[in-house]
């Protein structure tokens, strides 16, 4: 077995963090009622926001385990996942704080060039 380089196991760690964190952020507006004040009501598109988080968080624990485990098909599915953040960063530009959505498209770009350096693809067995 080859030996996984240290960025992929902290992509890894990162990964699984996040996907928990989405997953419970996808319980909590499950639940979202009128009585909780922190967090703020959309008129029924809470089970929306939920789902979209539910699927973030299960892709990020699916990335997570694959590039831990140095599966080719995690290579790919890190690459969609990174895509999918900068294009949904890109159309949150216009609304409140920018800085924030910048600071993603720059970390997401790091993380695909870091996905597509010659190690990083041969380590999950992409020439």
């Amino acid at each position: 077995m080859q030996k996984r380089p240290a960025g992929i196991a902290v992509l890894a760690v990162v990964a699984a963090l996040l996907g928990v964190l989405a997953l419970l952020a996808a319980g909590a507006w499950w639940n979202a009622s009128e009585g909780l004040v922190w967090l703020p009501r959309i008129h029924g598109g809470e089970r929306l926001i939920a789902l979209v988080l539910l699927a973030a968080g299960l892709s990020e624990l699916v990335f997570a385990y694959g590039a831990w485990a140095l599966r080719p098909w995690a290579w790919t599915l890190g690459v969609v996942l990174e895509v999918v953040v900068i294009v949904l960063a890109l159309l949150q530009l216009g609304r409140l704080e920018p800085v924030r959505h910048i600071v993603t498209i720059v970390i997401a770009g790091v993380v695909l060039w870091y996905l597509a350096t010659p190690r990083v693809r041969s380590a999950f067995g992409r020439s």
